[in-house]
């Protein structure tokens, strides 16, 4: 399960057609806020986070899910094209970081190397 917290609805629901055509579940949050709460007390196995958005912005959201013990991948998105903005989200602890829009090639090459391609090798995968 995919969790996606983006606040332009539009982007949003691209994405999260994108990963569901790709084969994964996916749950949103449109708020830095929400998006923490649902990701400290729900399971996800990887996380595409926006890094411009409301009441916790992206590196926030990815400081505290690492303090909190977090390991599932961390996918940073962004508009935004600031020099140093990817060293930047790196650093936050986030595993990538891409440009919006992300296209259906990115998410399937995405989920491949951080969901699927293990769970392939894992008899007990659900």
């Amino acid at each position: 399960m995919a969790l996606v917290i983006e606040d332009d609805p539009g982007h949003q629901r691209i994405l999260e057609l994108r990963i569901k055509r790709s084969g994964c579940g996916c749950e949103c949050a449109f708020d830095g806020r929400t998006g923490l709460d649902m990701a400290l007390n729900r399971r996800y196995d990887i996380l595409f986070i926006d890094i411009n958005i409301p009441d916790l912005d992206g590196f926030m959201v990815a400081c505290q899910l690492r303090e909190s013990g977090l390991a599932a991948p961390l996918i940073a998105v962004s508009a935004l094209k600031l020099e140093g903005l990817e060293k930047q989200a790196l650093a936050a602890g986030y595993n990538e970081f891409y440009r919006k829009p992300i296209e259906q090639d990115m998410v399937q090459g995405i989920l491949d190397k951080y969901l699927f391609s293990k769970k392939a090798g894992s008899a007990s995968a659900s």
